[in-house]
């Protein structure tokens, strides 16, 4: 049951699990309170919470490249733009998957499976974040092998995540971090921590997706195949990953990168 009406959109597996507990949930006019019970949303007759739960579709998931300057939020009660805004009418009933922050830009995803999101959000799954951050001046090798192995925030220290040096210019270097986490402002906040304040931001890949010929506002519905190999990744149990941290070793590939960089800069 908690997997329909998760697969349903209406909330997360874990929240339809608490509503069954509590009572919230009928099949055919009788209340269910058995996590194990099972019915046919096709056939049966489901209401959460006093709604009918319509019948469950078919998955769908959004990719929208989110510029900076939108919240990632339904609605804004100080009235500043929302990612809804970047979004065709026919996906305004689909949910974010998490969140970006006001300034950052990058991978943003939607969907209508509660369930995708859980596995997608939830740290235990590990999916991995990737972020390019700009930040002013050199960062020595020893800060980023410590920026790797974790740093104490004011809600603890940081699991340990990959490190390295994507491009360097006179004045600004572009850092990469790809995390198993993902706590508010979390990439930020470990920047700051070390003496790196972050100058731009921007989430460059989610699990096996990235913006590649996606420009800043635009969206795109991944393909079933890709929801599929989403939900694969996002379901797996993550392996144990060594810190790690590099910098680019020849002047060539930091020349290849700079020029990657500017297109980060340029935002």
């Amino acid at each position: 049951m908690q997997k329909i009406i998760a697969r349903a959109g209406v909330v997360s597996r874990r929240k339809a699990e608490e509503l069954i507990l509590e009572g919230r949930v009928s099949v055919n006019g009788h209340i269910v309170r058995e996590l194990g019970a099972k019915a046919d949303p096709q056939s049966d007759s489901i209401v959460v919470d006093g709604n009918p739960l319509r019948e469950a579709g078919e998955t769908v998931v959004l990719l929208l490249h989110k510029p900076k300057g939108y919240m990632s939020t339904r609605n804004d009660p100080e009235g500043r733009p929302t990612v809804m805004d970047l979004l065709p009418k026919k996906y305004e009933h689909l949910h974010p998957i998490g969140r970006l922050d006001y300034e950052t830009a990058g991978v943003l995803l939607f969907t209508n499976d509660g369930e995708l999101t859980n596995l997608l959000t939830h740290p235990s799954h590990g999916v991995t974040k990737t972020y390019w951050a700009r930040i002013k001046g050199k960062i020595k090798r020893e800060t980023l092998q410590k920026l790797a192995r974790g740093v104490m925030l004011e809600d603890g220290p940081t699991a340990p995540c990959h490190t390295r040096i994507k491009a360097e210019t006179l004045t600004n270097t572009l850092v990469e971090v790809v995390l198993h986490e993902g706590r508010n402002r979390q990439v930020r906040r470990m920047l700051e921590a070390v003496g790196h304040p972050v100058r731009a931001l921007r989430r460059a890949g989610f699990a096996n997706l990235s913006l590649e010929g996606l420009p800043p506002g635009a969206v795109r519905e991944l393909l079933s195949g890709e929801v599929r190999q989403l939900r694969k990744l996002a379901g797996a149990k993550p392996k144990s990953r060594p810190a790690t941290s590099s910098r680019p070793k020849t002047a060539a590939t930091k020349h290849q990168l700079t020029e990657k960089i500017e297109d980060v800069w340029d935002e």
